[in-house]
């Protein structure tokens, strides 16, 4: 097998690892985002150089949750039997990644066009390749992933494998608004009845004489006063968000639970909100302890720095293993017990309908 027939088998291979998965999103769509990272090289016999090692410098723009953008900087010192030379580079990618998770990891492509130059002279390059992401946070992500370039004059093939870190900008585009359902009114009770022949303006059935809440709207049930009667409303949220195994990293996926509960928190300030960590059964107690603290202070983190809740209105404490929803016995159970969840609820006063 010849150099350049390896080099686009590899491609291969990482492009077709790719294609398997379940399920992750991320937020960044409209988000500028920068991208450093190193860049090992195995260039084509025909530039007669060693494998070397560069930098580059990306600065990239998400066009959707799945699509960016990118332009970036490369350069690479290189040896050859002609001397020093060095290779700067600059090109234009899109990177797609998959609504899909390998574990911890979420596989992308990429492709683009670029411009490289060397001493021997400028060439136009074209690349494709793929890799992996692994989210840290909201802001910070690493990925790595392996790409042939292809120079259209040279007729050379060229292997390069890049890592680094992104560090997106800015905050991700809120979502719309939902909010909780309340509970069901009690049934109305009869208003008083209208005395015949009295002035009674606002026709509540109470006579404009002892009428308390004049103008009172005709739908509203109104008490001896003429005014509305008011009743309790109980609306109540709950939380549940799964970790991967030995983990306390929130993932993005579940930050759409958490925002609602942040509107809730917004939309009822007498309510104080406690999230609660559990964990499955694997493990010391104390390990146990101490991670489902963690995820519980992971999730509390969201509220505070993601959706503005303000810090006194939201406390995290662990469990540890001690709170099991289901068995350890299996898998499934073990994944169901990797949980931090929280229930909030609110009293609420809205005036009362006439039947």
């Amino acid at each position: 097998m010849d150099r350049k027939t390896f080099k686009a088998l590899s491609l291969a291979l990482a492009i077709g690892a790719a294609g398997f998965a379940v399920t992750t999103a991320s937020a960044d769509e409209g988000r500028f985002y920068i991208a450093p990272g190193v860049q090992w090289m195995d260039f084509d016999s025909d530039r007669q150089s060693r494998d070397e090692t560069g930098y580059n410098l990306g600065i990239g723009y998400g066009l959707s949750e799945n699509l960016s953008t990118e332009l970036t900087y490369s350069r690479i010192s290189m040896n050859t039997l002609a001397g020093r030379d060095r290779l700067r580079s600059i090109r234009l990618d899109l990177l797609y990644k998959f609504d899909n998770q390998i574990g911890s990891l979420s596989p992308y492509f990429v492709g683009g066009l670029g411009d490289a130059d060397l001493n021997a002279g400028k060439d136009t390059t074209l690349n494709v390749g793929a890799g992996f992401s692994y989210r840290l946070n909201d802001i910070a992500e690493w990925r790595t992933a392996a790409r042939t370039f292809y120079g259209i004059a040279d007729r050379t093939f060229d292997l390069g494998i890049e890592t680094g870190m992104v560090f997106h900008l800015g905050s991700a585009a809120p979502a719309t608004r939902v909010e909780p359902s309340a509970a069901a009114p009690a049934a109305a009770p009869a208003p008083a009845p209208a005395v015949a022949a009295v002035a009674d303006a606002d026709g509540d059935g109470v006579p404009d004489s002892r009428d308390a809440c004049p103008d009172t709207p005709r739908n509203y049930a109104v008490d001896e006063r003429g005014c509305p009667i008011m009743m309790n409303e109980v609306a109540r949220i709950d939380l549940t968000v799964q970790f991967d195994f030995d983990q306390s990293v929130v993932k993005p996926e579940f930050f759409e639970d958490i925002r609602r509960v942040a509107d809730f928190l917004t939309a009822n300030d007498n309510v104080v909100a406690v999230v609660e960590g559990h964990t499955d059964s694997a493990g010391t107690d104390a390990y146990n302890q101490s991670l489902s603290e963690r995820r519980a202070a992971a999730v509390r983190q969201v509220l505070i720095e993601r959706f503005g809740v303000s810090a006194a209105r939201v406390s995290s404490v662990g469990y540890g293993e001690s709170r099991p929803v289901t068995s350890n016995e299996s898998a499934e159970g073990r994944a169901q017990n990797r949980r931090v969840v929280g229930s909030m609820t609110a009293t609420m006063q809205r005036p009362q309908l006439r039947n």
